[in-house]
Formats: structure tokens, C-alpha cells, sequence
């Protein structure tokens, strides 16, 4: 359990999880990370207007509403063969998107030239709709020879576009033709005469299918471009709808696991009021045919909690890392340090801080031991009359792996616990918690294309509404795990002494502190504040005292909370670092020059 060990609470670090577990789904619902749809790449709509550019080329506009759906995109991608000059006068623009123009001169046919225009940021990119506005010269388009063939758009098209218009600016043509269709097709559309323009309007243009359009130019005039057709609507997302729902989908997941974790994790106690719970007992093992004389039942940790009141004495026969244990439900670092705070209040070794490390010796009373201590004494001591910590010691890492193996059996053993007993690789929330870093690791090796890819099944509305339900879930489970240990009613019976006992140590003035030292108890109520989390309080307590300096100064176990970065540095081992197509006839389907494809990069 990280923090203070207190009988049935929960850090808030555990709910601000949850918390944002659930606001993390509402983003990633919002941006369209999940739920967004699998919208395919498309063509909103093109409007592609021809006029006479002076001598034999001829001017084109792109008006280009491109959608590119749920993938990221840098911009429009422009390829035309050079079989009418290389594009120049190359102006771009967009309302919404970056449009700074690149070209290149590329080879998609190993016989036909092009050049690529790109309209956007290499270190930019965007997903949903965007308008570019391209505009370019094709300097020989052959006009002198009285015929215009042009191809607008050639059939290597991979994409769909829902409204393509095509405007014809500035020529009087007579026979005016209109080829749409697979390569070297005839006809299938109309270049319509209006006032003094030609139109065709194709709705959808389906990918593959080209634009050729020609004619025999009787005169050229002055062209007049047509206004930018209105964006157009927007594929509707429910992006705002969705993070919304999320919330409540949420809470319900991480709702539905506090309560399972909660009835779940319900303790056994002995029956009755709050006394009854502390200090009832069960049969005695063995007796048959006897009804018991005090019944049991089940409660949670929160009703766990109210039946504790406070009291002025530990409980008997326990050592202060058991009562730690008791109450956090684990076995980690925190309660290996309160066993080395019992030794130094039992004078079986001694603390002393010097030139800001902490330094362990041999005490007076290490004789009187239980060989298993002493055992563990000896292993980190190593012969040793004195200890410095502060830097890495095997002997020492060595016996601090070791307390923690003796304390896991003695959990073990003990029968405080019906149901997910502690244990240095089983504490209260250490399995769903190391599950949780797992996928961590998996995700950071493999790197961002496994989480693109997962991401991009998570598109699907379906499968975004179930992960906001299951990711706070599991992160619920993860951390309101620490509410399934069940502990028996001789488990739950002494961690109400230990809370009891707690609650005097935080909240403990002078006066009780020259009790404890009167009594001769200030050094076993000092290493109780440490593994109870009360050592702060105490400490105060004790500068508010008439205790002398010197009685709790030297060797006190308050030196394990405030040296405890000694401790860590000692017995943590340092990682090591490591560092197309020839004759313009304009007859069919590519018979003209330019066209070309055009898409995204």
C-alpha cells in the first residue's frame, strides 16, 4: 500500500486515477481518437476551371475539398505529366490548412515525366476535411494548332469524389467535346455551354474514371473565373456527444468494481459493538458439537474503520511491522523499516546520525533476541561493529530481502487472513497494479505502430463505448484492489487495536509523550509511530514535551523516518546507464495533355 497504513482508507491517489482514467476516455472521445469512425479517405469536391494563360498555355484552378477521413495527412498531392511543360506559377492556399508548395519532378510511368506538387508542412498533419486552392501554368498546351485537349484528370484516381465540376473560361469552342470514363473511352458526359463558359458537373466521379475535354477553339476572350463553390458540409462526428457519454459510462464501470471490490473484500469480525469486535474470541480450535460462544460477520473496511476508537496502549504481543502489515495489507519496504525501528527501541542495535548518514551499531540488549532476529542482525552487520548507510551494501540489501521473506511466512501463518493474504509479491493492490505497468512496457517496446493500430480498431463507435467502460474498470480494479483482502475475525479484531492505537499516536500532545517516557515506553511507542505512519505527529508531540533532548535523541527509532533515504540508498542497487500518353486528340478518355492524379501525402 503506498502512504500512511490506516484501516480502511483509501489514498486519494486511488480515486484520482479512476477519475482520470475516465476524463483520459472523454479526450481521446473528443480529438476523434476513438469513436471518430473509420471515415475512408475521399474527395469532397473539386472545381476545376481551364483559361487561356497567353501564347499556348492554359491557366487551371483547383478548388479541392479533401477529407482525409481518420488518417493523418500533410496536405493535397498534385501529379501531372510534363507532356504539356512543367507546371509553373505554382500558388497555393488554404483557409484551414497549412499550403506551402514543394515540388518535385517524378517518374510514377518510367516513360512519362511529371512533376509532384505537395501543398502542406512535412512536420504538419491533419486529419477530417480541408479546402486547398491550387493554382498553376501549363506553358504548351498546343493552342496555336486551333485545338484544345486537355485531360483533367487522368484514371489513376484511388479516390472518390462526391461533386466534381469542371469549368472551361475564356474559349469559344466549336464541337466542344467531353470524354469521362475508363482509359481511351468516348463520351459519357457533356461540356455544356453557359453564356460565354463551357460546364460538366460529375456527381460522384468514381475512382479510375478520367475527364478529357476538347474542341477547336474558334476565339479566345477574356476569361472570367467563377466564385469558389461554398464548403461543404462537414460528415457529421459525434465527438462532443460521445466524450460526454463517457462520464457516466465511466463512473458506471468504475462504480460497478468498487462495489464488487467492496462486498468482496468484506471482513470477518466478531459479532456485536465495537468491543466485541476488538476483543471477542472464537472457539477453541478443535471443539465439536459446541455451539460458539460469540458469532461472527462480515463487514467492510469503512465499517471496519467505525467500529476503532482510540487507545492508549498497543496491542499485546504484536511487533510494530505486524500492526503495519495489519493495516496496509502489505509487505514492503515501509515494514521492513519498522522492523528495524523495533530493534532500535528494543536497544538490540543502535542508531546514531553522523555527518548526515545514518549509522547502525551492535546494542546492548542484541543478546536477548530470538535467534531468527539475531540471525538477520548478524547478516546485515557482517562481522561488523558499525554501519554507515547511505551507500549500496550487499550484506545489507542482502538481510533486507531476507526480513522480507521471514515477515511473508509469519503473515502467512498467522491466520489474519482468510483471502489474499499479504506478501512481498501479493500486496493489496500489487497484481492489477503490475498487470497495468506491463501493457506499459509492451506498448513503449513495440512503440507507436502497435497503439496506431489499436487505435485505429478503436475508430469504431461500438468498440469506443466498451473502452469506456472497460479501461475505468480495469484502472478501478487496479486500484480498489486493495478492498479484496479479507482478513478473519482474530485478523480484523487486532487491526482495530492497531487503529485504535494509531489514531492516539497522530493525535498525541506533550503530555502523553511524558506518560509514555515516565513509563518507560517512549522508545517502543516511538518505533510504533514510525511503522503506524505517525511519526511526524509524534515527533512534534515530542518537541512540545519536557522529555530531556538527550532521552530520545541518541538511538531513537524516529531516526528511521528521518533517515530514511539511508535506508533506501543501502539496500537499493544503483542501475548502471548505457548509453501519361502521346497525340492530343482530346477524342477519348487520356487523349489530352496534363491531367494526371491526385490524393495526399
Amino acid at each position: 500500500m503506498l502512504g500512511r497504513p490506516q484501516l480502511g482508507q483509501l489514498g486519494t491517489w486511488r480515486h484520482a486515477l479512476v477519475l482520470m482514467s475516465i476524463a483520459g476516455c472523454s479526450v481521446l472521445a473528443l480529438f476523434g481518437i476513438i469513436g471518430g469512425g473509420n471515415r475512408d479517405e475521399r474527395f469532397e469536391a473539386k472545381q476545376i476551371t481551364v483559361t487561356p494563360a497567353g501564347g499556348d498555355g492554359v491557366r487551371i484552378r483547383e478548388v479541392v475539398d479533401e477529407d482525409f477521413g481518420s488518417e493523418k495527412r500533410h496536405g493535397y498531392q498534385r501529379i501531372i505529366p510534363n507532356d504539356f511543360g512543367v507546371p509553373t506559377e505554382i500558388t497555393a492556399s488554404s483557409p484551414n490548412a497549412n499550403a506551402d508548395v514543394s515540388t518535385a519532378t517524378v517518374y510514377d510511368n518510367p516513360l512519362v515525366e511529371s512533376t509532384r506538387i505537395r501543398l502542406g508542412d512535412p512536420g504538419v498533419t491533419y486529419t477530417g476535411q480541408h479546402r486547398y486552392v491550387l493554382t498553376y501554368t501549363l506553358p504548351d498546351a498546343q493552342l496555336s494548332t486551333g485545338k484544345l485537349a486537355l485531360d483533367i484528370i487522368g484514371t489513376d484516381e484511388t479516390f472518390e469524389t462526391g461533386w466534381f465540376e469542371v469549368v472551361i473560361s475564356g474559349f469559344t469552342l466549336v464541337d466542344p467535346t467531353c470524354n469521362n470514363g475508363s482509359f481511351a473511352a468516348v463520351g459519357g458526359c457533356t461540356l455544356t455551354p453557359e453564356g460565354s463558359d463551357y460546364r460538366v458537373v460529375f456527381s460522384p466521379l468514381k475512382p479510375g474514371q478520367g475527364i478529357t475535354i476538347g474542341g477547336t477553339i474558334t476565339a479566345i476572350t477574356q476569361p472570367v473565373l467563377p466564385p469558389e463553390p461554398n464548403l461543404p458540409k462537414y460528415r457529421a462526428n459525434h465527438r462532443v456527444s460521445l466524450a460526454i457519454g463517457m462520464v457516466p459510462l465511466g463512473l458506471l464501470g468504475a462504480m460497478a468494481v468498487f462495489v464488487f471490490a467492496s462486498l468482496r473484500g468484506r471482513n470477518e469480525v466478531f459479532s456485536g459493538g465495537a468491543a466485541e469486535a476488538a476483543y471477542g474470541q472464537l472457539p477453541a480450535p478443535g471443539t465439536s458439537g459446541v455451539a460458539p460462544a460469540v458469532s461472527t460477520s462480515l463487514v467492510s473496511d469503512s465499517r471496519l474503520q467505525e467500529l476503532a476508537t482510540t487507545e492508549f496502549v498497543p496491542p499485546k504481543g504484536l511487533d510494530p511491522w505486524q500492526g503495519a502489515v495489519l493495516l496496509g495489507e502489505s509487505i514492503n519496504d515501509a515494514t521492513v523499516s519498522a522492523w528495524f525501528s523495533a530493534l532500535a527501541a528494543s536497544e538490540a542495535v543502535t542508531l546514531a546520525e553522523r555527518d548526515d548518514k545514518l549509522v547502525i551499531g551492535i546494542g546492548r540488549r542484541r543478546s536477548e533476541l530470538d535467534p531468527t532476529n539475531a540471525a538477520l542482525v548478524d547478516r546485515f552487520m557482517n562481522g561488523r561493529a558499525e554501519l554507515t548507510l547511505g551507500t549500496y551494501d550487499s550484506h545489507f540489501a542482502s538481510a533486507w530481502t531476507a526480513v522480507k521473506a521471514q515477515q511473508a511466512a509469519s503473515i502467512k501463518a498467522s491466520g489474519w487472513w482468510k483471502r489474499r493474504a499479504p506478501s512481498p509479491d501479493h500486496s493489496a493492490a500489487s497484481g492489477p497494479l503490475a498487470i497495468l505497468v506491463v501493457i506499459g512496457i509492451v506498448f513503449g517496446i513495440l512503440g507507436g505502430s502497435l497503439l496506431s493500430a489499436v487505435l485505429g480498431l478503436l475508430h469504431a463507435l461500438p468498440l469506443a463505448i466498451a473502452v469506456g467502460v472497460v479501461i475505468p474498470a480495469f484502472v478501478a480494479l487496479c486500484v480498489y484492489s486493495a478492498l479484496l483482502p479479507v482478513r478473519s475475525a482474530t485478523g480484523s479484531a487486532l487491526a482495530l487495536l492497531t487503529e485504535s492505537f494509531r489514531r492516539f499516536l497522530a493525535a498525541s500532545e506533550g503530555r502523553h509523550v511524558e506518560w509514555a517516557w515516565q513509563q518507560g515506553l517512549l522508545r517502543e511507542y516511538s518505533a510504533w509511530a514510525v511503522a503506524l505512519g505517525a511519526a511526524e505527529a509524534w515527533g512534534k508531540a515530542l518537541e512540545q514535551s519536557n522529555v530531556p533532548r538527550q532521552d530520545y535523541l541518541y538511538s531513537s527509532p524516529l531516526l528511521v523516518h528521518s533517515m530514511a533515504g539511508s535506508f533506501s540508498t543501502s539496500h537499493v542497487k544503483p542501475s548502471s546507464s548505457s548509453s501519361g500518353g502521346g497525340g492530343f486528340s482530346g477524342g477519348s478518355v487520356g487523349g489530352g495533355g496534363g491531367g494526371g492524379s491526385s490524393g495526399s501525402w
